[in-house]
């Protein structure tokens, strides 16, 4: 006698990626945070940079508030739902885990990991990635070529994409120039992809990173079991 799993295993759950996400303790940044956190980061677990695809985000705090919107020079204040998320191979989770407890100081402040928690990719339509690294004078239908070309390399194929919000973000003594990217209508398979491989360099110091776009597409018409 044998029993099947009649229980359908998310796309996700194949993936060699997860994400990592921690609790901090930190009462504020700078908006443009990102170089100086993950190169403490990597001192701290070195054994991050042992593949391309594993990925640093950025800390956020709340963009607008009480009728005002932060700008991006100001400092972000951290509440305590701030999480420090990092994307890694499952087989590099326990190394990773070792920052739990550790601290380190950035821009003078104190900075506190805690515990963590893993939790695997939502495969939704949608993807929305804020800071993907390119060359300041490439023409956005260029630039869009560009990604498409990358990402054909992975089996992604794009239908739908909108460049968003152009930025320079500081890199050590230089800057990069970065620009903001949805990429839509992303099969299931190519959600999970899209979000373990990222797009364009530097993928340590936040840029290259895939999200879920909060639309109503995104929690509502894109179930595992379609």
């Amino acid at each position: 006698m044998w029993q099947e799993d009649t229980k359908k295993k998310s796309a996700a759950n194949f993936s060699e990626m997860v994400d990592l996400s921690f609790s901090v303790d930190c009462k504020e940044l700078p908006y443009d945070h990102a170089y100086e956190l993950s190169s403490e980061l990597i001192k701290l677990i070195p054994e991050i940079k042992n593949d391309k695809r594993n990925a640093i985000q950025t800390l956020h705090g709340p963009m607008s508030g009480n009728g005002w919107v932060r700008a991006d020079g100001e400092n972000i204040f951290l509440s305590k739902r701030a999480k420090l998320c990092l994307r890694v191979r499952k087989d590099h989770v326990e190394k990773i885990k070792e920052i739990e407890g550790k601290k380190i100081k950035l821009f003078g402040n104190d900075l506190n990991i805690g515990k963590s928690k893993m939790k695997s990719f939502l495969v939704v339509r949608d993807l929305f990635c804020r800071f993907v690294s390119c060359n300041e004078d490439l023409p956005e239908d260029i630039f869009l070529e560009e990604v498409q070309t990358e990402l054909r390399a992975f089996k992604v194929n794009i239908s739908k994409a909108l460049c968003g919000q152009s930025k320079r973000i500081s890199f050590g003594d230089k800057t990069l120039y970065t620009r903001s990217l949805m990429i839509a209508d992303l099969s299931k398979e190519e959600a999970v992809t899209l979000q373990e491989e990222g797009v364009g360099k530097h993928r340590l110091f936040g840029c290259g990173i895939f999200l879920p776009h909060k639309s109503i597409d995104a929690v509502s018409n894109f179930k595992e079991d379609d």
